[in-house]
């Protein structure tokens, strides 16, 4: 083994990996941390170095060329993707904190510095509300939110009790805020944590406006901008300045940090906790906002691989800019709420890409064939939150399996269209559901979670599930855990059973999805996947839109809202009918999204309303 002895305290950032020669490409041995021991080994192998740090004995570190030279290798550092998009740039260190000045105790003095650093901070913010607004509507409610914050005049009034007590005007507005960061960071509540760890970058930049300390926005330009935390008037603003990507030390996909990000279309990876330890001014990093990795240092290789990548995308991304920002609104106002259907994670980057508003239908069963087994809960678990994190906040619905008929995964059912299937399989082996419903509800801690049951006949078959859902709830609450208080529970319209029955199923559900390709099956009695009567499976026949229509006005009494989420949504023909149908969500393939906003922007909802009508009552399509 050939280590080196060299100065100690000198320490690189903790890792264990390969370092490459950026110009020949080649390994010249690996960095492994040791605890407090950092060796390098030239030429060893990542199970070598394993095996000779847990033999080894003394104390070792790099000494500084060898340091220097293994900053400039290319190194990955994994995190949360928390925003899609390649970002390629130099990295700069941002951070609000600033020398500590003399401050006067002199009660009125103390005020008038409180009070300069709020119209600093006003200033700020009222700069990030016009790019806001410009750029991202729908992010001003987060401005606006912490623009009253600023101003609050409890806060206020409570900091100048301090002031006028003899503390000074940091003293002050730290004595206010901590107390309520510490409750909020100490909450077993996900988002409460999320708002701790924001009102305490919050105090930190209050903190740098108190003490005088302007931060040059003109420098982020083209640049991946480091930092520990950052508040949404930073992230505006960086943005305008036009910094190409972010890397927080802190944060969580719930954070206003990552929506703010995703609004503006700024790849940024979060948690990344060695950020500022790792990455030094300067450095050239690759931001991978798809799969949370952040490259330092990367070869000329790797980043042609990524500039290869990022420039397809934002190609695309350039050419949809327009219609994914665009509402799906109607000519006379009418709103609807486009999502994607999902089965896989390349089916998840196309959403985002394409502005889907949610996921809605996830197809859990995918796991199952994917795996050739049922997935465990952990599996589950993994899955379901990376889904519900890259959606928030959209709403996420995630279908409950759905085997049987033609995804019968043994096949032994004589007639398993019409055998043990859907929510009829889930209630025949509960253990299966139980699990499943556990791995929902722990993923489901961002709050944008929804359940969607498959194959629901009766009221009483989705009330099992509830009670089902209501216990495991409070088995987790039992082991620590903190499930939502409650998640919408939705029933899928996929017979005529259902559909017929809407009322009664409306008292019970807290939404509905209508699937039109089982509708169309049972409502015709043709087998969709038999190719010999393609021709008999017509989606278009005035049977399965009455049954629509039924199930659409027992919704709408009972104020629940209601969508559609079959093949229908996809296919050009239908999307005036579905317009005038009047549902509130459409969810396709995310590739169909695109198209279907593009035909809605061109179409009254009250001719639509007209044109379903006339079809209703004459049994066929007009041009």
């Amino acid at each position: 083994m050939s280590s080196w002895s060299g100065q100690k305290g000198k320490r690189l950032p903790k890792l264990s990996s390969t370092l490459w020669n950026s110009s020949s490409g080649e390994a010249t041995g690996r960095v492994v941390d040791a605890g407090e021991r950092v060796i390098f080994v030239p030429g060893l192998s990542e199970e070598a170095g394993k095996r000779t740090v847990e033999g080894s004995s003394g104390e070792y570190a790099v000494p500084p060329a060898a340091e220097a030279a293994s900053r400039r290798q290319e190194r990955a550092l994994k995190a949360i993707a928390a925003s899609p998009g390649i970002a390629i740039g130099q990295a700069v260190l941002f951070s609000p904190s600033g020398a500590q000045l003399e401050k006067s105790r002199e009660p009125a003095s103390e005020w008038e510095r409180y009070c300069a650093a709020v119209d600093v901070l006003r200033s700020e913010w009222e700069q990030a509300r016009v790019v806001a607004a410009a750029e991202a509507p729908g992010i001003l409610p987060i401005v606006d939110s912490y623009l009253r914050v600023l101003t609050d005049p409890v806060l206020q009034e409570q900091v100048q009790h301090a002031i006028a007590a003899g503390a000074s005007a940091e003293g002050a507005v730290q004595q206010v805020l901590e107390p309520v960061i510490g409750q909020l960071r100490r909450s077993r509540d996900l988002l409460l944590q999320e708002r701790g760890m924001e009102l305490e970058q919050f105090l930190q930049r209050f903190l740098a406006a108190l003490r005088y300390r302007r931060t040059d926005y003109r420098r982020m330009s083209g640049a991946v901008v480091v930092a520990s935390a950052l508040t949404p008037s930073e992230i505006v603003l960086l943005h305008r300045s036009g910094a190409c990507g972010l890397v927080t030390a802190v944060g969580g996909i719930a954070s206003h940090t990552t929506i703010l990000a995703r609004s503006l279309q700024l790849p940024a990876v979060i948690g990344l906790r060695e950020a500022l330890s790792a990455i030094a001014e300067g450095d050239p990093l690759v931001v991978d906002g798809y799969s949370g990795v952040v490259i330092v240092n990367p070869t000329p290789l790797t980043r042609r691989r990524y500039e290869r990548h990022r420039d397809s995308v934002e190609w695309r991304r350039r050419v949809l800019r327009r219609f994914s920002q665009l509402p799906a609104q109607t000519t006379d106002g009418r709103c609807f709420r486009l999502m994607a259907n999902i089965t896989s994670a390349q089916d998840v980057d196309e959403a985002l890409l394409v502005g889907a508003e949610g996921i809605g239908l996830v197809r859990t069963e995918v796991l199952l064939f994917q795996l050739g087994r049922f997935p465990t809960e952990e599996e589950q678990f993994q899955w379901y939150r990376e889904l519900a994190e890259r959606f928030y906040p959209q709403p996420v619905t995630f279908r409950l399996f759905d085997v049987g008929g033609e995804k019968n995964p043994d096949g032994t059912e004589p007639n398993p269209a019409l055998g043990l299937r859907g929510v009829r399989f889930l209630l025949a082996h509960p253990e299966l559901l139980r699990g499943q419903l556990r791995a929902i509800l722990r993923a489901a801690r961002t709050r944008n979670v929804r359940i969607l049951v498959p194959m629901v006949n009766t009221g009483a078959e989705l009330q099992q599930v509830r009670d089902m859902l209501g216990a495991v709830a409070r088995e987790l609450e039992v082991l620590g855990e903190t499930p939502p208080a409650s998640l919408p529970l939705g029933a899928m319209i996929e017979t005529p059973a259902a559909a017929l029955s809407a009322d009664a199923l409306a008292r019970v559900a807290d939404f509905f999805s209508i699937g039109t390709n089982d509708l169309t099956q049972y409502t015709l009695a043709v087998d969709r996947s038999h190719g010999r009567l393609a021709e008999f499976f017509d989606p278009f026949h005035p049977a399965v839109w009455h049954l629509m229509v039924r199930a659409v006005e027992a919704a709408r009494r009972r104020s629940i809202p209601v969508g559609v989420c079959g093949e229908l949504v996809a296919h050009a023909g239908a999307t005036e009918l579905l317009v005038g149908l009047g549902v509130e969500e459409l969810s396709t393939l995310p590739a169909a999204i695109v198209p279907l906003k593009h035909r809605i922007r061109r179409l009254s909802f009250q001719q639509a309303q007209q044109r379903l009508r006339v079809f209703l009552r004459e049994g066929v399509l007009t041009t």
